[in-house]
């Protein structure tokens, strides 16, 4: 006897619409699956096929099959043994995704708000929800032999992780639905990213939207579901301005700097396309930003969550100003952050930048944009050149922000340009960030470029920018820095493209708060008699050149011969 209301546990019903679909549900082996989903008790009744997580499948993240030995039994010549199956989101577990299981790709969706499987995409699966695919068909040349609209069931009261974490899979099957392919279609295996389709080269991601995110000057972000592959994206919806004005130039800068960049710790960008008088970018959706993070007290509690903070923050600057990129607007907001651990990472948080929007190239940035707590003191000169180092300076804001240090929240709420600076510079100075101050000298160019406080702070690790590279974006330290870092890379520590390490090299150095022991003194001559008197087995090498080969050929009398010979002037005039 069908029940009268449907299942606590079922998420949606399945309401025949044709004669055929009408017939399964007097199946006798669907009969425990029929309810009553009529919302008027003096309306008529209406029979569906209740489909939820009270339906004991062969996989814990399958919530129902359909065919003629599914869950659903679905009977017909034109129908597969499993024609097609409901699933939960194997990473969200909260997206439901429709797959085709289909001998002959027979299951379609149809009606206004079908977005259907694609011809030539593998696996055949699609999303369904509340607000797109509504109409099942499936069976015959055009889908329709059987029809069912997909009826949805309120389910804020269900914890569904949870419960599918109580789901055990069929120990008896060898192979669950999850992994079973149809048998007249290619495996499909792990899917890894989204391809360009052939014909134009460009992703084309179909969405359903989410919820909004927040609203900035530039445009909304919301949160999207991949209808095609069920992933989480973040979408940012900007409205195109005139292809003659500035506002253009600045979204077309955005989306092209974005496409070119390849680095794990800057957001990674997806595609973008015109959707009317929109226009829509599609990127990795994060948990939050920095400054949620910085609002729940994090840094504050638990001040050594700073340094992977200051880490991950200087390679992908070191990276942009590799590729001679300006940010130009670092800040807590635009630095999102994920759980480590969900990444398989090692640490509490993985951060990215992101919002690329007022980004520039080095050799173009002249124009004074940013927010005006984190900008650096060079972009108040009107036309003055920029270098990568007003990203530097508005990461070491961010730090002193992220702290609090020395009460810089409060401070910083100074509307008066000059009092805003003074909290700065005490900031600089304080304990916990004077080993890191160099990174807020006033001047550009004395002020510590990212990879030299990589040197610096973390051995080197996670540098890419060649030591001897110094041109219009500044990447030697100046002559005030204290602590400086190693001449090259840490031994055995190779560098890979997008600023990743291959282990192997030596550890940071001690950290005292989130910088390094600065002991070494700030003067090269005095760093001399410091390395002399620290480690007086390697300060024996005299200063002058012709010295230092008479130093080579009584070290190494077998060796000398070949440097002074095939490498003449390979000695530096001073150490």
């Amino acid at each position: 006897m069908p029940r009268g209301s449907p299942n606590p546990y079922a998420l949606f019903s399945l309401l025949p619409v044709n004669p055929r679909a009408k017939k399964t549900l007097e199946h006798p082996d669907n009969a425990h699956l029929v309810s009553d989903i009529s919302i008027d008790p003096e309306s008529p009744e209406i029979y569906a096929l209740d489909v939820g997580l009270h339906i004991g499948s062969a996989s814990r993240y399958t919530l129902a099959t359909i065919g003629r030995q599914g869950n659903i039994v679905v009977e017909g010549a034109g129908i597969s043994r499993i024609q097609c199956s409901f699933e939960f989101h194997e990473t969200n577990q909260r997206e439901i995704m429709l797959h085709d299981r289909s001998n002959n790709n027979t299951t379609q969706l149809h009606g206004d708000t079908a977005l259907p499987f694609e011809a030539g995409r593998i696996p055949r699966r699609v999303i369904i929800d509340p607000t797109v695919n509504l109409l099942l068909g499936f069976g015959g040349a055009n889908c329709d032999m059987y029809q069912f609209k997909i009826v949805w069931h309120p389910r804020e009261s269900l914890n569904v992780p949870k419960l599918i974490s109580y789901r055990v899979d069929n120990p008896r099957l060898a192979r669950t639905v999850l992994d079973e392919g149809a048998p007249t279609v290619a495996p499909s295996g792990r899917v890894t990213r989204i391809h360009a389709p052939a014909s134009n080269n460009k992703v084309q991601i179909r969405y359903s939207t989410r919820k909004l995110l927040g609203i900035g000057g530039f445009g909304k972000v919301h949160s999207v579901i991949d209808v095609d592959t069920g992933n989480l994206l973040a979408m940012k919806t900007v409205r195109c301005p005139p292809p003659d004005s500035g506002e253009y130039l600045l979204l077309k800068r955005e989306v092209q700097t974005l496409s070119d960049l390849t680095h794990r710790h800057i957001i990674k960008y997806l595609c973008s396309r015109q959707q009317g008088e929109e226009l829509l970018i599609f990127m990795d959706l994060k948990p939050g930003n920095v400054e949620q993070l910085i609002s729940r007290k994090v840094f504050v509690e638990d001040p050594p969550l700073a340094k992977p903070l200051l880490h991950q923050m200087l390679q992908a600057l070191d990276y942009l100003s590799h590729r001679g990129i300006i940010h130009r607007d670092v800040k807590p907001e635009n630095i999102l952050y994920d759980s480590a651990s969900s990444l398989g990472r090692e640490g509490k948080y993985e951060y990215q930048i992101a919002d690329f929007g007022l980004s520039n190239l080095a050799t173009d940035a002249c124009s004074r944009v940013g927010t005006s707590l984190y900008m650096a003191p060079e972009l108040d000169v009107r036309n003055g050149p920029q270098t990568t180092k007003v990203d530097v300076w508005s990461l070491f804001v961010t730090l002193a922000y992220a702290l609090d240090e020395g009460g810089f929240q409060r401070k910083s709420r100074r509307t008066a340009p000059a009092l805003r600076m003074k909290a700065i510079r005490e900031a600089a100075n304080a304990e916990r960030l004077r080993d890191i101050r160099a990174m807020a000298e006033i001047d550009p160019h004395r002020r510590a470029s990212a990879a030299d406080i990589l040197d610096q702070v973390f051995g080197g690790e996670g540098r890419i920018t060649p030591h001897r590279a110094v041109g219009a974006h500044g990447t030697r330290p100046g002559p005030e820095m204290g602590l400086q870092g190693p001449a090259g890379p840490a031994a055995g520590t190779e560098m890979r493209a997008g600023g990743r390490e291959q282990r192997g090299g030596r550890p940071p150095r001690d950290l005292v708060g989130i910088g390094a022991r600065a002991t070494r003194p700030a003067t090269r001559a005095a760093q001399r008699q410091f390395v002399a008197v620290e480690t007086p087995a390697r300060a024996t090498r005299p200063a002058t050149r012709a010295a230092q080969q008479q130093f080579v050929v009584a070290e190494t009398p077998a060796r000398a011969r070949d440097v002074t010979q095939l490498l003449p002037g390979a000695f530096p005039a001073s150490i």
